[in-house]
């Protein structure tokens, strides 16, 4: 079943980080089909829920104050109902489950979930709840048409559905749905046993990695200059993780990167801030600072200025490095500046976790 999200209200559209917000909230129990945007103003909203109630789907409607009861008229319109005040909240009179702030509508083959948000407030509840089980798991080392040549036929047997994406290259994010969990267990346990070196059963990555450092009473570092603190960001954005995270150093600067990381004047001059020579040092110098077990350093070109026929925009060098192991590579990827600093960072990730498969891979 298609879930549709349609955010109603100017404030949508200008403040990004409360939208984000409400997207993760609503995308932490399944992935969106579409997300919507209207103004207060915009009336075009009517023709497009009419439209969208006809099929069999979920669909939030998140509207601000001054929306709210609008939304709620509309669907009095569509269904032939009227608003009645039910415990101080105006809602529809066929509606029969509700909270503060919150409702759920039948609206001819379509279920529908009208909330009122409010900036720098706590969500209202989200009645609507996916029936289908959900797993994801990441796939590393192929194409996306190996690996869905791989799991098809696998998929299959269980009767699991597999949604495919490929974050960078040589890692594919599998979301394994079915409406019943054993099927997708069995699924999983399968590909597990037959790419054991290759697969991880995570919905989150990160906390994978920090779940799995926990365990092991083993630290990280970052020394990063292109990404500007981004693949921090990144851990520190998941709960508990300063158990395994002390901080990371951005130096953007060469001058940081010698009196910080001690990369060496000489290697600097010689090779550039942007190679595999400076990217080493300042895995090492993190590794020495921190003294954690693993260290990810990044440095390259983000663009859209500063690049060269040498080194053109999209050049970034990124290096892991652990007491057992070390390893510098220069990629070279595409797209505006703040996509080349994502995949420079996800390229760490899936670095980090293949550098050490004993440890980040089921045994």
């Amino acid at each position: 079943m298609k879930k549709r999200l349609y955010l109603i209200g100017n404030i949508f559209t200008q403040n990004h980080p409360f939208r984000d917000y409400i997207i993760r909230e609503i995308e932490s129990d399944s992935q969106l089909d579409s997300i919507e945007y209207f103004t207060e103003a915009n009336r075009d909203f009517y023709a497009e829920l009419d439209n969208r109630v006809i099929h069999k789907e979920n669909i939030y409607v998140v509207s601000n104050k001054k929306s709210f009861t609008l939304v709620g008229k509309l669907l009095c319109t569509i269904t032939d109902d009227k608003l009645v005040l039910k415990n101080q909240i105006l809602l529809p009179s066929k509606c029969e489950q509700f909270t503060e702030e919150s409702y759920l509508l039948d609206v001819k083959n379509a279920t529908v979930n009208i909330i009122e948000v409010q900036e720098s407030a706590v969500l209202p509840k989200f009645l609507l709840t996916n029936s289908k089980v959900k797993q994801k798991l990441h796939f590393f080392e192929s194409s996306i048409k190996e690996v869905i040549d791989l799991l098809k036929p696998l998929a299959k047997q269980f009767n699991v559905e597999l949604n495919f994406s490929q974050i960078i290259e040589q890692w594919v994010e599998i979301e394994v749905e079915c409406n019943t969990y054993g099927s997708i267990t069995k699924f999983i346990e399968i590909a597990e046993q037959r790419y054991p070196a290759h697969v991880i059963v995570a919905d989150d990555l990160v906390q994978h990695i920090i779940d799995t450092t926990l365990a092991l009473e083993q630290k990280i570092t970052l020394a990063e200059s292109c990404t500007g603190g981004l693949l921090a960001y990144y851990f520190t954005s998941h709960a508990g993780v300063s158990s395994v995270f002390e901080g990371s150093l951005v130096t953007y600067s060469n001058i940081l990167k010698e009196n910080w990381l001690a990369v060496g004047n000489d290697t600097l001059v010689e090779n550039g801030a942007v190679s595999e020579a400076v990217v080493s040092e300042m895995c090492s110098g993190a590794l020495t600072i921190a003294k954690a077990d693993y260290s990810l350093a990044v440095s390259g070109v983000a663009g859209p200025d500063g690049g060269s026929e040498e080194k053109p925009v999209g050049t970034v060098v990124v290096g892991v490095k652990s007491a057992r192991y070390e390893k510098v590579v220069t990629c070279h990827f595409q797209g505006d500046r703040n996509y080349i600093q994502q995949q420079s960072a996800l390229t760490a990730l899936k670095m980090l976790v293949l550098g050490d498969k004993k440890v980040f891979f089921k045994k």
